[in-house]
């Protein structure tokens, strides 16, 4: 085998492929049922420790980072169940994170251009958002009124795309597209009759706030009812998005802006899209090596709460009013669960939500039922089910199986991409399933 020199590929597109990150991992295996492509593939070079074989021989030099090498490091999700299951404490989110800005050389530069306009100008401009929205929505009433879903248009159709004609796959792609609710403003601070709790920052987001308005508005709905204050300040894109597609210089503006929105304001920032807020968390490690923002940043970050940080049914003097459904199931999405180790609160609320029926007599009007792995990645993982298309289809494939086999109404998760994914995956599978935010979920037991 010819040794390649890769020297100059590695300092100039990934700063380094740290040797010490990529040798902690023993190829124990144990991370192998954790990882949602493996579990679809089967193959060793979809799974973490085959990736980070990849990126060992890139780190010493025997193989380029491009073509195959670079199409599986590309087809990670990034949701890290691998980090999770590890048991060396492989610290996977780094290594990966080191190679995000070498895969964009790989992409091709119309591709490029397009993400590049997308993340600068797209996601952080309200008015060009909404615009795409609507379009989207138009184009997806058409395709649906001249190529209605069937019971052929399913999942499969994109699993398989060889076996499927451009039209099985137009109408598979129309169900990704949800229609665009009306935009309701978020007042510019909402202030509970009793003041029984701190004043909360609300961060909305930029695809969450304009796809799922009414979420934002249900998490400040059940903030007020707890007796908090809650503010909603001048705020851009998280950046999350572009620092996934190795975009890193684009990710640092975002976060410098929001750190400037923010300056004078007081109390937690809320966020209601686990994505965002895994993003906002890291925003002091992104920052790092900038001397003038690394400790605003990391300031910044201590700020970041998740709403099921702080959305508590048992500080809610509102009696409930009814259950939200009969049954529900949670999904934990990767950026919650994996990425900010939040596990635990999102039970709690349910379970709380349940003894407030109990205490109005209505204890067997929601039962929550329990998912198979719950932590395992939809698939839709940002843009990946944009440019992994047949890859991601495979992963939510085996999540709506899942979701099925516990009978519930309801789903619930907490991120949007999870949100637009399996609704999807239901409209596909033909799943009869409600796909729900858990914030939306808890308000709706509550009156208007």
């Amino acid at each position: 085998m010819t040794i390649l020199d890769n020297s100059h590929l590695i300092s100039a597109q990934t700063g380094k492929l740290d040797h010490s990150l990529l040798s902690a991992c023993i190829h124990c295996g144990l991370c192998l049922p954790a990882c949602p492509t493996y579990m679809a593939t089967g193959r060793e070079s979809e799974s973490p420790r085959g990736r980070i074989y990849l990126l060992s021989l890139v780190e010493k030099g025997e193989l380029p980072f491009a073509g195959e090498a670079a199409s599986h490091i590309e087809s990670c999700l990034g949701c890290l169940g691998c980090q999770t299951a590890c048991p060396s404490g492989v610290r996977y989110d780094e290594i990966l994170n080191s190679a995000r800005p070498a895969l964009k050389e790989n992409r091709s530069p119309l591709l490029r251009f397009i993400l590049r306009i997308g993340f600068n100008y797209i996601l952080t401009n309200y008015f060009f958002l909404r615009l795409g929205g609507h379009l989207f929505h138009a184009w997806q009433k058409l395709v649906k009124s001249i190529f209605p879903l069937s019971a052929k248009s399913s999942i499969n159709h994109l699993v398989h795309p060889s076996n499927s004609f451009l039209v099985n796959r137009l109408r598979a792609y129309s169900a990704f597209i949800p229609p665009v609710p009306p935009q309701k403003e978020h007042p510019p601070i909402r202030r509970p009759d009793i003041e029984r709790g701190p004043l909360h920052q609300l961060f909305s987001g930029c695809v969450m706030d304009v796809l799922y308005n009414h979420v934002n508005h249900a998490c400040a709905d059940l903030l007020v009812m707890q007796g908090c204050p809650i503010e909603r300040r001048k705020q851009s894109c998280c950046g999350a998005l572009a620092f996934h597609a190795g975009e890193e210089d684009i990710a640092r503006r975002l976060a410098k802006e929001n750190i400037e929105h923010f300056a004078s304001s007081e109390g937690k920032i809320v966020v209601t899209s686990a994505g965002c807020g895994a993003m906002l968390k890291e925003y002091g490690h992104l920052l790092k090596d900038d001397p003038a923002w690394h400790d605003r940043a990391a300031e910044f970050s201590k700020r970041i709460a998740d709403v099921v940080e702080v959305v508590n049914p048992t500080q809610i003097e509102i009696p409930v009013k009814h259950s939200p459904a009969p049954s529900v199931a949670y999904h934990a999405a990767c950026h919650l669960a994996h990425a900010q180790g939040i596990r635990v609160d999102p039970q709690r609320i349910l379970a709380a939500l349940k003894n407030k029926l109990v205490e109005r007599g209505m204890g067997n009007h929601l039962q929550i039922s329990e998912l198979q792995e719950a932590e395992h990645c939809c698939g839709s993982a940002g843009i990946y089910n944009v440019i992994n298309t047949e890859l991601s289809m495979k992963v939510l494939a085996r999540k709506m199986q899942n979701i099925e086999q516990t009978k519930a109404e309801v789903v619930v998760t907490t991120n949007p991409g999870c949100l637009l994914q399996l609704n999807a995956g239901a409209k596909l599978s033909g799943a009869d399933v409600q796909v729900m935010h858990l914030a939306e979920f808890v308000r709706r037991a509550y009156p208007d």
